[in-house]
């Protein structure tokens, strides 16, 4: 007598690599605070660097791994003169839809930025846009004492902020794709890892065992 049919829950295999420690952390407490499926890598307070991703990322998926995204600074290529890089890296993945890489121009502290304003200042460096962060968050610091607190996250995400810093990071990246603008003008992709994010609660996916 042959089983009956039944439905199964299966779950996609979605991993998230921050190349920092600010972005580890980042990424930590946004699954918690938001209900995100996804592992972190490298563990926390390790870093990846623009010559490892690639290897990483092609360990995770020939492990098997769904969806990856790659959360980087883009001002680490310019200052370690990286740039070709981390251009071949994009360039590797651009038609591969289980990758996605996320850069911030010129570090995802623009990215934290634009929960709180809309803006296409020009920053010369991270410590700049860091420096302008602490105008919304005074005790912001890349110190693990900091980072590790889930406090600055949820408050930075909370009351629609987050949903406003997509919305203005989507302004910026079609200003920079569609304009003329300057070797520093600032953008992230970070928004469009947020919206894997938020898919990936809502996909149900099933198969039938017999």
């Amino acid at each position: 007598m042959a089983r009956r049919k039944r439905n199964i829950r299966l779950r996609t295999s979605f991993a998230v690599l921050g190349d920092g420690k600010t972005e580890q952390a980042y990424l930590k407490h946004l699954k918690a605070i938001k209900g995100y499926r996804y592992s972190v890598y490298p563990s926390l307070f390790s870093n990846i660097t623009h010559d490892t991703a690639e290897r990483k990322i092609d360990e995770l998926l020939s492990g098997g791994c769904d969806h990856i995204v790659y959360v980087t600074d883009y001002d680490t290529a310019i200052s370690q003169d990286k740039q070709k890089t981390f251009n071949d890296l994009v360039k590797k993945y651009e038609r591969n839809s289980e990758v996605l890489i996320c850069e911030s121009m010129p570090s995802i502290e623009f990215w934290f930025l634009l929960h709180y304003q809309l803006t296409t200042r020009e920053f010369i460096n991270a410590d700049e846009a860091a420096e302008m962060l602490k105008k919304y968050i005074p005790d912001f610091s890349k110190s693990k004492n900091f980072l590790e607190n889930q406090k600055w996250v949820k408050d930075m995400s909370g009351n629609g902020q987050l949903e406003n810093a997509m919305v203005n990071a989507r302004t910026v990246l079609r200003q920079k794709e569609t304009e003329d603008v300057g070797r520093h003008f600032p953008f992230t992709r970070v928004h469009k890892g947020i919206e894997k994010f938020q898919r990936n609660i809502s996909t149900n996916l099933t198969a039938t065992e017999k």
